[in-house]
């Protein structure tokens, strides 16, 4: 029981932190700020709920924390384009979550879920295509190719309202919704595509990116999923389905084609939310027995 305590009010300490910071020097969104508000004022009744009475004795034997992996996959970026056309198609991007997590409550129908993430940012995952009358001569066709790229490790917390469902004896479904916060630092990244004559005494850059991300360190999001875990003698086996929606895109700039023999330049904007859905498998250990007093 102090333990559970003892956690809660050293979250209440860090979000109070959080916002008396953000009021002065550091800059962070409107939906960030609301965010953690709002994380308080769920954090605050926790204590009360502790004193409960288990709903499922079944899981009161696994330990609160659980380590979990697994694939994600990131929506597209978007394109918006200001002039000319030329274009290029931009493909899913995978990814792979990491981390642990926190359940205060795992034997009860309404719970609380923190823990801590880790996840490498995507940049771009995209094909393009020159036109053969567009680059040099002893090019006998249209130049494809794909290009791909990724960031940092980011690191992000979360705060996830759980509803707990027995399904049978051993098994039990989930559902979770909530925000996280994320550590992305900012930065750049450029992509420059150029081809060379066949005597290689010129060359051209024909595509490139210019993109950065935002300027503020701390990006939140929104968490909504589903779950199922199954009961085991030593474990506690559990998935998790889950769908990130970013307050702010993770990535934004500028993509252009230019310097082509025939086609006129083309520029536009590039875009990318990170949102994801992440597919995600974890365990919790049995407690150890105690000893008598």
């Amino acid at each position: 029981m102090k333990s559970f305590i003892s956690i809660i009010e050293l979250a209440k300490y860090q979000c109070r932190q959080f916002l008396r910071k953000s009021s002065g020097t550091t800059r962070l969104p409107l939906e960030l700020k609301i965010m953690v508000g709002l994380i308080l004022t769920i954090i605050f009744p926790l204590p009360g709920q502790a004193q409960q009475k288990a709903d499922y004795p079944a899981l009161s034997k696994y330990r609160n924390w659980s380590v979990f992996a697994g694939p994600v996959i990131y929506d597209r970026a978007t394109l918006t384009p200001q002039y000319g056309d030329y274009t290029f198609e931009n493909k899913p991007i995978s990814g792979f979550n990491a981390g642990f997590e926190y359940d205060f409550y795992p034997d009860k129908k309404w719970s609380f879920v923190t823990g801590f993430y880790t996840t490498i940012e995507p940049v771009y995952n995209l094909e393009f295509t020159i036109k053969q009358t567009d680059i040099y001569s002893h090019f006998y066709q249209d130049y494809t190719d794909h290009v791909k790229k990724y960031s940092i490790v980011t690191f992000s917390s979360p705060l996830l309202l759980k509803l707990n469902i027995q399904t049978s004896k051993k098994s039990f479904a989930s559902f979770l919704t909530g925000f996280k916060v994320m550590y992305f630092p900012h930065g750049s990244a450029d992509m420059v595509y150029a081809f060379s004559s066949e005597e290689l005494s010129e060359s051209r850059e024909v595509f490139g990116l210019n993109l950065e991300s935002p300027e503020n360190s701390f990006q939140g999001s929104f968490v909504v999923g589903t779950g199922f875990s199954y009961a085991l003698d030593k474990v506690l086996l559990k998935t998790n389905l889950i769908y990130v929606m970013n307050f702010q895109n993770t990535i934004s700039g500028e993509y252009q084609f230019a310097n082509m023999l025939t086609s006129p330049d083309t520029r536009g904007y590039y875009d990318l939310s990170g949102n994801y859905l992440g597919f995600l498998f974890s365990v919790s250990l049995r407690k150890g027995k105690s000893k008598p007093a």
